[in-house]
């Protein structure tokens, strides 16, 4: 067993013992290996405007089912913050962009 690197998880394994193979084989024997084309995390490709919540409160989505019937009966948008700064640009709460991932903040570290 000694004469051998030994590995405490299979994807440990994988990333010391063959970190440069580039065949992929030993990741793609994981349980639940990583791909090239990651499945989609099930939202739509584009953001629209929340027009259901207030003003103030409001935000944008990617979020289905969608609560409109048809994808051009509101503004739709390649990003959230497109979106934010489309839809909500007079917004004085702030709320559409504190929603982004990495919401900008009032007072910058």
């Amino acid at each position: 067993k000694n004469d051998r690197p030994n590995y405490e998880t299979q994807i440990a394994c994988c990333k010391g013992a063959y970190a440069g193979q580039t065949s992929g084989k030993c990741l793609s024997q994981l349980p639940s290996p990583p791909t090239t084309s990651p499945t989609d995390t099930g939202g739509y490709d584009f953001w629209y405007p929340d027009y259901d919540t207030n003003y103030a409160d409001a935000g944008c989505s990617n979020k289905l089912p969608l609560p409109f019937n048809n994808k051009n009966d509101r503004p739709n948008y390649e990003t959230q913050i497109a979106c934010c700064k489309g839809a909500y640009a007079g917004q004085t709460s702030g709320k559409c962009l504190s929603q982004l991932p990495s919401p900008p903040t009032t007072s910058p570290t």
